[in-house]
């Protein structure tokens, strides 16, 4: 059964990984059912045409379904499945979980998105990685990350399969569409000035994947009420003058996000987090942050300055 996968796992440094003899783990091998796993491997294209660039740098993604989807899909799931799915996530080092609709323009837009139906995942991004510099070693960890909460995503989805709901995986580092806007659309959090998701568990330290699905009978976010976060962002900037190649620049690309310079980026290649670092909602609470915005705000009205 699915209770039986043994998440012992990364993204410890890779040379503990090498060390770590007997054990199974998501970066060499999952287990499920007493079944092996097999990996094909398939290229993902940057589709810069979509409109966004959410993933960067040199990443295989791999398809790692174990079933194919069923012939006839169901379309509501019940309480106790997707209580099922939520204790699953959280038994895989999933923090966040959310319910997304894509819109109609964009399932036009995209050819291949085959659901409008959205489950949002996040996995957090720990320590080890923030604070190790850039290089290809901090990559590393990265693309160790990167395939723990891929295969991760493929598990829950291969669930979701076995008990007749079709899926689409939105690997956390495939451009199959922009998972920061679908996690904000989801109400789970909202994308900062730096272009990642800022949320209340986790700051922006964390990545995002999905998990699209014929289910539509999902509690899907109404509104989002982390939007103050934006105009936190625009008086901040910290993110800006943190990189060190001028990536993220002080014009804006739209109503909140910097214009941003993939190009520049290190963490494309080299795992860069020094924006993730220096952002308060790293630093310090969630509400703490919350409170001092409210504060500033009570007494720039006060003085009719907003």
């Amino acid at each position: 059964m699915v209770d039986e996968i043994n998440i012992d796992c990364c993204c410890e440094s890779i040379e503990e990984k090498e060390e770590k003899k007997g054990v199974n783990c998501f970066c060499e091998n999952i287990k499920e059912e007493n079944e092996s796993r097999d990996f094909c491997s398939e290229t993902i294209e940057k589709e810069e045409e979509n409109g966004f660039n959410c993933c960067c740098g040199d990443y295989e993604v791999t398809d790692d379904s174990k079933l194919e989807n069923p012939q006839n899909s169901k379309k509501d799931i019940d309480l106790k499945t997707l209580n099922k799915i939520k204790n699953m996530a959280e038994s895989l080092d999933m923090d966040i979980i959310g319910f997304g609709k894509i819109s109609k323009e964009e399932m036009k837009k995209n050819e291949k998105l085959i659901y409008p139906n959205a489950i949002v995942l996040t996995m957090k991004i720990g320590e080890k990685i923030i604070n190790e510099p850039p290089s290809e070693f901090a990559q590393d960890l990265n693309n160790l990350l990167y395939d723990k909460f891929g295969k991760s995503l493929y598990i829950i989805s291969d669930y979701l399969r076995k008990n007749d709901f079709a899926t689409q995986v939105a690997h956390p580092h495939q451009n199959l569409l922009d998972l920061s806007k679908l996690a904000e659309n989801s109400g789970i959090g909202i994308v900062g000035r730096s272009h990642l998701l800022i949320t209340p568990e986790s700051g922006p330290s964390q990545k995002i994947g999905a998990i699209l699905t014929s289910i539509e009978n999902l509690t899907f976010s109404k509104e989002n009420t982390h939007k103050w976060i934006n105009d936190y962002c625009k008086r901040c900037g910290k993110c800006i003058k943190a990189c060190p190649e001028d990536a993220l620049k002080k014009d804006y690309m739209d109503e909140n996000r910097a214009e941003f310079i993939e190009s520049k980026c290190l963490g494309c290649n080299q795992g860069c987090t020094y924006c993730i670092e220096e952002c308060p909602f790293y630093k310090d609470e969630y509400n703490y942050l919350k409170e001092k915005h409210n504060k500033l705000e009570s007494k720039l009205k006060e003085k009719g300055k907003i």
